[in-house]
């Protein structure tokens, strides 16, 4: 039977924490395994941790180089067959990891497994389907759903960890990497995972607009032509900036709230 390890990488993450590991406490699976790695946490995190211990099967609390890099150290420690990760924020749909498990051990290539997420800010939802598809890689436009991707253990240990000089997009590296080594992606058609947008992602001040467009084109270089690289990397400035602006001038919950309308009527 498929075991699946689940990696949580927290900090500061009080407030949703005890909702996401209660997500996988409620998965009708009982081969898993729930890691988290904590980069020494300064709110009542640690305390959360302590009192699920006995759900654990490794705790590591420690200094990180960020979210990749705590990742990095969840995956080394995994003893599963397949790796999920969920960060704090985010939390699993019912018994959906059973629907995982059961479509990994269906498979005659044992690939990377992903499926469908819902979009969560504050009481509006939408699905994104993402997009893992041939097609998509081969055009630069593919779309990724962390929480609900999960890559056997055997493909990071032959392509490698997270590449953590990326701060924002080592996990679209890493699928990049894996698309260019041929590694097949085999779709769940239904929402496995529960992501909040109001994060780092939807940070757009000047430094991190900057920075994420200047890993956006160091990645995309590497898999793609110049001209690709080029176009896609100038399409999500453009984007970021724009956001940015949107941002500034009616304020962030006014801006998720349009964005999330927006994903609503697609």
């Amino acid at each position: 039977m498929t075991k699946i390890s689940i990696i949580t990488p927290t900090y500061n993450a009080e407030r949703y924490l005890e909702q996401n590991i209660k997500s996988v406490l409620k998965q009708k699976n009982d081969n898993i395994e729930h890691i988290i790695v904590d980069s020494e946490s300064t709110d009542d995190t640690i305390n959360i941790i302590n009192n699920y211990r006995d759900h654990f099967s490794k705790v590591i609390i420690e200094k990180d180089f960020g979210i990749y890099d705590g990742m990095n150290k969840g995956i080394v420690a995994a003893k599963g067959d397949l790796v999920g990760i969920l960060n704090a924020d985010d939390f699993y749909n019912d018994e959906v990891l059973k629907l995982v498990s059961k479509t990994y051990e269906n498979s005659s290539k044992k690939d990377i497994i992903h499926g469908s997420m819902n979009i969560i800010y504050k009481n509006m939802c939408a699905l994104s389907s993402g997009d893992l598809s041939d097609k998509a890689f081969k055009n630069c436009h593919f779309k990724l759903n962390h929480a609900a991707t999960f890559v056997p253990k055997s493909i990071y240990n032959k392509l490698g960890l997270f590449n953590i000089k990326y701060k924002s997009g080592a996990d679209r590296e890493f699928l990049l990497r894996a698309h260019h080594k041929n590694v097949k992606f085999i779709q769940i058609d239904k929402p496995l995972a529960n992501f909040r947008i109001g994060g780092f992602t939807s940070s757009y001040n000047l430094k991190i607009i900057f920075g994420r467009t200047k890993e956006e084109y160091e990645i995309n270089k590497i898999y793609y032509s110049r001209w690709q690289a080029m176009k896609k990397t100038i399409e999500q400035g453009f984007r970021m900036i724009r956001n940015a602006f949107f941002v500034f001038t009616f304020g962030n919950d006014k801006f998720l709230k349009k964005r999330m309308k927006l994903l609503v009527n697609k």
